[in-house]
């Protein structure tokens, strides 16, 4: 009896500590989305306070780590305005702050006043920056009761209003509560749609403690909501715009010197460099690993008898075309580490003949290993450069972050917050640049002459050459259609081959009809655009819904003070 009465003195003490000698009665928050790319809050809350208190505060998220839907990490931040408490004195960060910090307070109160039981308070607000833009629609997604409020719910309900001319049905509207991370949607409220109006209330019994968070998320048509693209002013003060002129022209001087490649002579070349393979070939022809480049190994081992493709023609009316690829024998034993990663990615790494996979199977997973082909890639490139150029990189990118950073704080206080704010894209600029610091060495340069030869070739060459290269080698077309594809030519070099009663390869193969140049293709192409978006893909954090509790913008929340 005396461990229960303990532990239950113990749960008191704790939600005691939670509630910060208040509770909020009843909350109502409005939220009006404008198509301009910005929405209102009106937030309303009926509290009581248990102890003397000089008011409540509220703190809102400004800054989020993001991964959008091509799996690519970003901080977004966005921005608060137009702050209003009414009938109440109140403090809020201003711009200069909230560039400073991930979170804007708006401080309620006055210190030489202390409040004690029922009391209302409204706040209002306009968020920008907030809208999550996706290829076939916008999201907005945003924690309606964040969890970090220091007190416990009774009561919640909400609006979130549509703009006008914008159609959106129940199944677009989706409400997670919870612990933070719940992604079941939320059984504890009544949801109602018209007049353009979502319309949310809770059911009895709710409770709602810190820790919980209470979230929407709306999927909006594309093009419903202007997407408001940053814009970073550049004149006000010449002192400022002279120093950053200035930076940039010292930067150019250093990529003169370390980071372009000597001019090489591109005399025309019937085959690609020797020793090269079309991975490689792709990654020096630009200085990037880019998916072509480790895509293109695909009719580089059909070439060579390694594996064979077929395309899977599609089931039904809503089905797509897939491709099956089949291995035949196994990577020689002296492959390069990408092209193994690329291979084994695919079929496994017990090296049986006969093992077969679909494009299709690899949705959302194979992404990791055309990440890790891609940096192995680019290790294996590196006997091609300048290794001092690769020092200059290393220094040049350390030198500029640090003194940018430093240089945002002299703008700062020197010129204002707009210069400071100039600092931002010029660096992020310049650690782009930085990537573009490589230099090929003597070697490096050989094989980008005998390259870009080869590439030019692919762009212009005559019939009456093909037919010649045909004749002394007659799979001369299948030889080459891999660095086709890492150039990004492949359907321009395809079509020259179509008149010249060429039969396609014979380690692909189609259920669709006769099987011209003509037809191998348009198939073949259509299978490397199917196969490259598939192996990037990563999942997706908003299909059918796909929310959680506390995963929208709008984090925070509150306390007494």
């Amino acid at each position: 009896m005396k461990n229960l009465i303990l532990l239950l003195l113990m749960l008191l003490g704790i939600l005691k500590g939670f509630t910060q000698d208040f509770e909020v009665d009843s909350a109502q928050v409005d939220i009006f989305i404008n198509a301009d790319g910005y929405f209102d809050v009106v937030e309303k809350y009926d509290l009581t306070f248990t102890d003397y208190k000089h008011g409540i505060y509220r703190n809102i998220q400004t800054s989020y780590d993001l991964i959008n839907e091509d799996g690519i990490e970003e901080n977004r931040r966005i921005k608060i305005r137009n702050v209003e408490v009414p009938n109440y004195n109140f403090e809020a960060d201003p711009d200069f702050i909230q560039k400073l910090s991930d979170y804007l307070e708006i401080k309620i109160g006055d210190k030489d006043i202390t409040l004690i039981g029922p009391q209302h308070y409204e706040i209002r607000y306009r968020v920008y920056g907030a809208f999550l833009f996706e290829k076939d629609q916008v999201l907005f997604y945003w924690n309606v009761k964040p969890a970090d409020w220091n007190t416990v719910f009774k009561q919640l309900n909400f609006t979130i209003h549509v703009p006008e001319k914008v159609s959106v049905s129940d199944d677009d509207f989706f409400v997670y509560s919870g612990a933070v991370g719940e992604s079941e949607e939320s059984d504890e409220f009544q949801i109602s749609y018209g007049n353009g109006v979502f319309t949310v209330g809770s059911l009895d019994g709710f409770t709602s403690y810190k820790g919980d968070s209470v979230t929407v998320l709306l999927n909006l048509p594309q093009g419903a909501i202007k997407e408001i693209k940053p814009f970073w002013p550049f004149w006000t003060n010449y002192g400022w715009t002279l120093i950053l002129a200035t930076i940039l022209i010292v930067f150019y001087r250093i990529w003169d010197k370390y980071g372009k490649d000597d001019d090489v002579v591109a005399t025309i070349s019937y085959f690609p460099p020797s020793g090269i393979d079309p991975a490689m070939a792709g990654f020096l022809i630009d200085d990037r690993a880019d998916t072509p480049d480790l895509i293109a190994l695909i009719p580089c081992w059909g070439s060579r008898g390694i594996i064979k493709m077929e395309q899977i023609p599609k089931n039904g009316w809503f089905g797509k075309d897939d491709t099956k690829l089949t291995m035949l024998k196994t990577l020689p034993a002296d492959s390069p580490d990408y092209e193994e990663q690329i291979f084994r990615g695919l079929f496994g790494t017990e090296d049986v003949p006969g093992v077969e996979v679909l494009i299709s199977s690899l949705k959302d997973s194979f992404y990791t290993t055309m990440s890790s082909a891609k940096e192995k890639l680019k290790d294996k490139a590196q006997v091609y450069y300048d290794p001092k150029a690769r020092k200059v990189k290393n220094y040049v990118t350390i030198g500029f972050l640090l003194g940018n950073v430093l240089l945002f704080f002299v703008f700062l206080f020197t010129w204002g917050l707009i210069a400071a704010i100039a600092v931002v894209p010029v660096t992020i600029f310049l650690m782009i640049m930085t990537t573009y610091l490589v230099k090929k060495n003597a070697i490096g340069n050989r094989v980008l002459s005998d390259l870009k030869g080869f590439k030019q070739f692919i762009k212009v060459a005559e019939q009456n050459k093909l037919k010649m290269l045909l004749q002394d080698s007659p799979n001369y077309f299948e030889t080459t259609m891999a660095y086709a594809v890492a150039f990004g030519l492949f359907d321009q070099w395809a079509k020259k081959f179509e008149s010249l009663n060429l039969q396609p390869p014979s380690w692909y193969t189609s259920s669709t009809g006769a099987f011209t140049m003509h037809n191998f293709a348009n198939s073949f192409s259509g299978a490397m655009t199917s196969a490259q978006s598939v192996m990037v893909s990563s999942p997706s954090s908003s299909s059918s819904g796909g929310g959680s509790s506390g995963g929208g913008f709008g984090g925070g929340g509150g306390g007494s003070w």
